[in-house]
């Protein structure tokens, strides 16, 4: 999916709703699509919640601490992140915290709709792009 913050927002976020729980391994994300304008989100963090819960912000494991996630630091390449400790949710907010000229970003979640936790982590190679209502398969 692909995203652009709304004029000068000074706290862009994005969240999306996957209609229903699912678990989720890690995230792949892109800087801007066109490779004229160098406009990529570097830092963020995820809050995520599960149909009637609260939301959490992503730490990872055995952690207090809140969990920052490196994005891009150029228009080339693709930055995979791999939850080491994998959560399950219905909604997923990704919060901006730094970028570079103007917050800018294209993303896919990984993860599975009805599978184990224990066979997402031993088979962590084997991921379904999950991000909105249709499942596109992919092999990593």
């Amino acid at each position: 999916m692909g995203w652009a913050a709304e004029g000068d927002d000074d706290n862009p976020w994005i969240e999306v709703d996957l209609l229903e729980n699912k678990l989720i391994g890690g995230i792949v994300t892109w800087p801007r699509a066109d490779n004229v304008m160098d406009h990529y989100v570097k830092t963020f963090n995820i809050q995520y919640r599960e149909e009637g819960s609260t939301w959490k912000y992503y730490q990872e494991f055995g952690s207090t601490v809140v969990g920052i996630f490196t994005g891009n630091e150029n228009l080339f390449e693709t930055v995979l992140n791999d939850f080491t400790e994998r959560l399950v949710a219905r909604y997923v907010r990704f919060n901006i915290l730094t970028y570079y000229e103007y917050p800018t970003m294209r993303w896919e979640l990984l993860g599975c709709t009805n599978c184990e936790s224990s066979f997402v982590k031993v088979k962590a190679n084997f991921c379904t792009f999950i991000t909105g209502v249709r499942p596109i398969w992919g092999l990593l």
